[in-house]
């Protein structure tokens, strides 16, 4: 594993691990060799609040060298207008990334349906003892009901 500054994106959504509320973050960065995905638990640190935050994160990591799991160190620098930057490090990941933010699932913020915006539920998490991370979205279309 070696050190790496890339861009990508970031899905920051609300998440509960049973009464500790955080974040769970969807991270793409990178291309090729760099190419980083990971699915991370961020607790006691809420999804609007990330500028400047600080935690040790839970979860999987996909990088190149292939998939690990367990904690990684997340440094959030300044985060504001739907972009920021953070500095992860452990379980196969030790990179800068400069990202775009969203608040949405990383497969779209819109309905099938009918194309109105998804109201995103919190994200009921469960950690594994083998340091992965379980959550699934809920989202729901407010104008038609569709999921």
């Amino acid at each position: 594993m070696s050190w790496t500054q890339v861009a990508g994106r970031v899905s920051a959504l609300p998440a509960r691990r049973g009464d500790e509320p955080g974040t769970y973050l969807w991270i793409d960065a990178g291309e090729r060799h760099e190419r980083v995905v990971a699915e991370l638990y961020l607790p006691a640190v809420s999804a609007e609040s990330l500028d400047s935050a600080l935690g040790v994160a839970v979860g999987t990591v996909h990088a190149h060298d292939g998939d690990r799991s367990g904690e990684v160190r997340i440094e959030f620098g300044r985060v504001r207008d739907g972009r920021g930057v953070l500095s992860a490090a452990g379980s196969g990941l030790d990179s800068d990334i400069r990202f775009e933010l969203s608040s949405y699932p990383p497969d779209g913020g819109f309905c099938r349906h009918c194309g109105a915006e998804l109201e995103v539920d919190v994200v009921a998490v469960i950690t594994p003892p083998d340091g992965g991370v379980i959550g699934t979205p809920q989202t729901r279309c407010g104008a038609c009901g569709g999921r």
